[in-house]
């Protein structure tokens, strides 16, 4: 994603924009967030920072950027809270998680209207709001009850998540968890004979939830809170070049590259201080590699687009192409 963002702001320069990066590494934790988010505030020369990467760093630091004025572009902090926190410097280029999780209700009930489905999260705040608006929204669409588990984050036995689902006969499973548990739940519910149609929220054509997963993958589906990456001319360009220049496409490469275009074109504006940034960020109505980028009153992007996708062979690819029979 750095790589990405770099070059983004390489090609704002080859258009005389004044624009730097300035790296600084959150370690996906929120007291080392809320630390660099301080250290970025008091750097008068900071006007815009992209990121955080995760929702929980986000949380932590949108508040310091708040305080001093400093508008923030997340790539692929998904959940809604963030937007609803009151931070006026806060902009979010993809999907937030109950658009997500509702796209994978509706596709489940378009699938299998009368299923018993169950749904698993991993205790996360990425991972529970996802299972929870999933199943709000399939109870809504078919008048089922959905089952919710929860797993956490490192757990290797599996096994009394396992029983429960083959017990209840499950037709379709949705998870609310990152690649690595996914993967490994995926693994032990295949293993143990389970053939359901599982639904994650770990999309996109490099995600590697496909490789760690193997052959447990094949045939789930899953979504993605970003911008098909292959669905457009340009975007295929960007993909093409990240794959030659950096060695592979980063999940959310279209929104890396596009928060640089969004500050980029406030500084073009004229747009100087802090304050004219986050107001040019604010009222932003342009074309970005991933299609239209306009903002609401909350900072969430308007008609933010949300793709599904499904392992095939290996690999990860949009559902059209790998089409569930």
């Amino acid at each position: 994603m750095l790589r990405t963002v770099e070059m983004a702001a390489s090609d704002a320069r080859s258009r005389g924009v004044n624009i730097e990066v300035r790296p600084v590494d959150d370690k996906e934790d929120e007291g080392v967030a809320a630390q660099v988010a301080a250290e970025l505030a008091d750097d008068p020369s900071v006007v815009a920072v992209v990121g955080h990467k995760n929702s929980g760093p986000s949380r932590a630091a949108g508040p310091v950027y708040a305080a001093a004025g400093l508008a923030q572009v997340t790539q692929c902090s998904t959940d809604n809270s963030l937007s609803r926190s009151g931070w006026h410097t806060f902009f979010r280029l993809c999907a937030g998680n109950e658009k997500q999780a509702a796209v994978a209700a509706e596709f489940a009930y378009a699938r299998a209207p009368q299923a018993r489905t169950y749904a698993v999260h991993d205790g996360t705040d990425y991972g529970r709001p996802l299972v929870e608006t999933f199943a709000s929204r399939f109870e809504a669409l078919s008048g089922r009850p959905v089952t919710v588990l929860a797993m956490r984050v490192g757990q290797e036995d599996f096994t009394e998540i396992v029983e429960t689902i083959k017990a209840g006969s499950a037709d379709v499973i949705d998870f609310g968890a990152t690649e690595i548990e996914s993967s490994k739940l995926m693994k032990a519910l295949r293993s143990s004979g389970v053939t359901s149609l599982i639904i994650s929220s770990e999309g996109g054509p490099d995600n590697p939830l496909a490789r760690l997963a193997g052959s447990a993958g094949e045939g789930s589906v899953h979504t993605y809170a970003g911008s098909a990456p292959m669905a457009t001319e340009t975007s295929r360009r960007l993909v093409q070049r990240c794959r030659a220049e950096i060695g592979e496409s980063p999940s959310y490469v279209v929104e890396c590259y596009d928060a640089v275009q969004v500050i980029a074109a406030a500084l073009e504006g004229g747009a100087t201080t802090r304050k004219e940034v986050r107001d040019a960020i604010a009222a932003t109505d342009m074309a970005g590699i991933g299609g239209r980028i306009r903002f609401d009153c909350n900072g969430d992007r308007i008609d933010a687009p949300v793709s599904l996708w499904r392992v095939a062979s290996g690999v990860m690819v949009p559902l059209a192409e790998g089409a569930v029979r």
